[in-house]
């Protein structure tokens, strides 16, 4: 779309009315008589501010002290107000179960006369390391052997998978 001369003019011609309406609304324009309202004017309840004539005064220590709120329970309603109609919420809530250890993998060993060391789970780990929950006890030629934490002892061999991984 193209801008004409058109365009322009009656743009800046609503932006002056707009600017000439504001400032009489707000600087020049007589204020209105307010009607007084007398309805509005008296309080709901009691005297809720300085004494006024004809109020009567209520005595602050004659107010009833709000019911006291249980906070160590859960609050119950007589319905969910998050529900419509007929929908029920019978969603199961997940049990929390205590889960196994995971259990280390060994990806190569390194033996020999003067050293032995292991890659377990992307780190390099010799006897007395720790890995995750176990304790590297000892490194054999085709296995590593963990102390759990239970005390007891859990041997991984390499590259091994499933049940054929572990042996107690």
């Amino acid at each position: 779309m193209t801008i004409g001369r058109s365009h322009l003019t009656l743009a800046l011609a609503a932006l002056a009315a707009a600017v000439l309406y504001n400032v009489w609304y707000f600087v020049l324009r007589p204020p209105a008589a307010v009607a007084s309202r007398p309805a509005a004017e008296q309080p709901l309840f009691g005297a809720t501010g300085p004494s006024r004539a004809g109020a009567v005064a209520v005595d602050p220590l004659t107010v009833p002290a709000p019911p006291p709120v249980d906070l160590a329970s859960a609050p119950s309603w007589r319905r969910d107000p998050f529900l419509f109609g007929d929908e029920t919420r019978d969603a199961a809530r997940p049990v929390l179960q205590t889960q196994a250890p995971v259990l280390p993998i060994v990806r190569t060993i390194l033996y020999s006369a003067s050293r032995r060391l292991a890659i377990v789970d992307g780190r390099i780990v010799g006897v007395g390391d720790a890995v995750g929950d176990y304790t590297v006890a000892g490194i054999e030629k085709d296995a590593v052997v963990f102390a759990a934490p239970s005390g007891g002892r859990l041997r991984v061999a390499v590259h091994a998978t499933g049940s054929e991984a572990v042996s107690r």
